[in-house]
């Protein structure tokens, strides 16, 4: 059952971070975040951030280390996810 879990986090991680490559590429948002999204740019680069972080948490979870490595991956990958958030957060606001 843990390894379903993690597969599906896995998956949403994936499918998170490629839908920030292809609105940076195109330009293209969810038609469900066109009203919200200000800025195109940050919200694309915040949906990478946070679908790298989730991936770094679920590769956690998958070959479990020990010691020193654990706390250091959990570091990276919550400051990876929280500056995906704040990115997400910053486009939604308008421009000065």
């Amino acid at each position: 059952m843990r390894y379903v879990v993690l597969g599906a986090l896995i998956a949403l991680s994936s499918a998170v971070a490629v839908s920030g490559v292809a609105e940076l590429l195109t330009g293209w948002i969810h038609p469900w975040e066109r009203a919200g999204v200000l800025r195109p740019v940050p919200h694309g680069l915040g949906l990478v951030l946070t679908g790298s972080g989730l991936g770094c948490f679920a590769g956690i979870f998958v070959f479990t280390p020990t010691g020193h490595v654990l706390l250091t991956l959990l570091a990276a990958g919550a400051g990876v996810f929280l500056t995906g958030t704040a990115l997400l957060g910053v486009s939604r606001f308008p421009d000065r």
